[in-house]
Parts: structure tokens; sequence; C-alpha cells
């Protein structure tokens, strides 16, 4: 990671993402089946894990009932600093969406690489 990215990213932490149709259902069976630890959760509508990695988590999203569920994770690092990302990645020629507000809780600024896959820089707001 370059000097100038690594002051903006924290390094304690990496999260992946999976979309849900049914969170109380797939919280059970990360639960079940691999004993993870709910270390948040979000209204119902979204909920992480521990991982069995320091720093790492599983992130689970309730998708909306009438949209497919998107094959793949995305990568999450987190943040104190948002703004400050979004001009280094200004910089850099990096397109990314508008800064997301996420229920007062999460700003998410989106990126792709360039084969599209997701990318996401999230700072709690809470």
């Amino acid at each position: 990671m370059s000097q100038a990215m690594g002051t903006l990213v924290r390094q304690d932490t990496v999260m992946f993402e999976y979309d849900v149709h049914d969170m109380r259902r797939a919280v059970g069976w990360y639960r079940d089946v691999f004993g993870f630890e709910v270390i948040f959760e979000g209204g119902g509508c979204h909920t992480e894990f521990a991982l069995p990695v320091e720093g790492a988590r599983l992130a689970l999203s309730l998708a909306d009932e009438d949209r497919p569920i998107r094959k793949g994770a995305r990568l999450f690092l987190r943040t104190e600093d948002i703004r400050a990302v979004e001009d280094y990645l200004k910089a850099k020629h990096v397109k990314a969406r508008p800064i997301e507000n996420v229920e007062d809780v999460v700003l998410i600024l989106w990126l792709e690489d360039p084969d599209a896959n997701h990318l996401a820089f999230e700072q709690r707001t809470g």
C-alpha cells in the first residue's frame, strides 16, 4: 500500500460482504454452520461477523426482494476520513460514485477496479 493511502485506511479491519434475501435465516446459518460471532447488527438490514483472522469481517446485507443477489464479495476498507479518500482517488484519476449516507450509520464511497469488481471505503458515522 502506498504511504499516502496507508495514512487514510485503517490497518485493523477488512470486510467482505454478501447480499441475502432473508437476514434471519442467513445469520442463523452462519452462526450454526461456522459458529461465527455477531459483532454488529444494523437494524435487521445489516449484520457483521468476526472471521477467524484478526480484523477480518463478513457482512450480510439485506437485498430488496425483487433484486437478484450479487454473486461475489465486495471489499470494504474502513477509513476515518472518507472525504480525504475521495480527494486522493480523484488525484489518481479514479472514478468513484458520490459518497452515500446509509441510514445515518455509515458513509460509503464505491468504486470499481478495471474489471468492474466493486470496492468501497466506509466511515462509520455513529
